[in-house]
């Protein structure tokens, strides 16, 4: 009877550590999560960027098996590749987003259309930063990763905001502009409102982004 208690107590004890780890590794990327959707989007401060990317990293070092802190320390080296001085500099921060694309694809191990939807938007930002020298290769890229993740899950609102944005920031002369640019935009909100995160702390970024861009196209 002894012994079986003492067993009874261990596994309640080691649920509660599960759970309490569980509660913490939330907590954390929530925070982070709220850090990140805080940023002023117009003109994101590139400080404030860097130690966020910092905060997803320390906690992928404290949950190695997770791969989300890796994904949110990657869509934040994204952001700063957007707002670097140089095309040096941005291209530092996406070589270090691709770095912890991979690194989170591995712990996936499996197609993922979230990641794929983010590998699109690094070559977005890639090809942003030096668009003369790289809008063939980087164009093909985020076709390829856009096309790869609706075969996963073609009801993902973040690929058509990135094509839809992609159009939008393109001149009229070479098939862009808000025009071609607003039927994207709109499935893109029709995909947002009917949209649930797997978690409260799965990718849901885009919804502002995709409004915005509608509101200048009317």
């Amino acid at each position: 009877m002894k012994n079986l208690l003492t067993t009874a107590f261990a596994i309640i004890f080691s649920a509660c550590m599960v759970w309490a780890q569980n509660e913490k590794y939330t907590q954390a990327m929530t925070d982070g999560i709220q850090a990140l959707n805080g940023i002023d989007r117009a003109k994101p401060d590139a400080k404030v960027l860097q130690d966020i990317a910092n905060r997803f990293e320390r906690i992928a070092a404290a949950e190695p098996k997770e791969w989300l802190p890796k994904y949110y320390a990657a869509y934040s080296n994204v952001i700063l590749g957007f707002v670097g001085t140089s095309i040096s500099e941005k291209d530092q921060y996406l070589d270090k987003a691709n770095v912890l694309l991979k690194e989170a694809e591995a712990l996936v191990g499996k197609p993922n259309d979230e990641l794929q939807v983010l590998n699109a938007y690094r070559s977005q930002i890639h090809l942003a930063a030096d668009p003369m020298n790289r809008w063939e290769a980087d164009g093909a890229k985020f076709t390829e990763y856009l096309e790869s993740a609706k075969s996963i899950n073609a009801e993902n609102p973040r690929i058509y905001y990135l094509e839809g944005s992609s159009l939008f920031f393109t001149p009229e002369e070479y098939g862009g502009g808000k025009k071609a640019a607003k039927p994207l935009l709109e499935k893109a909100t029709q995909k947002f409102t009917a949209f649930k995160p797997e978690s409260s702390i799965h990718p849901a970024w885009g919804k502002m982004e995709t409004e915005w861009m509608l509101s200048q196209s009317n």
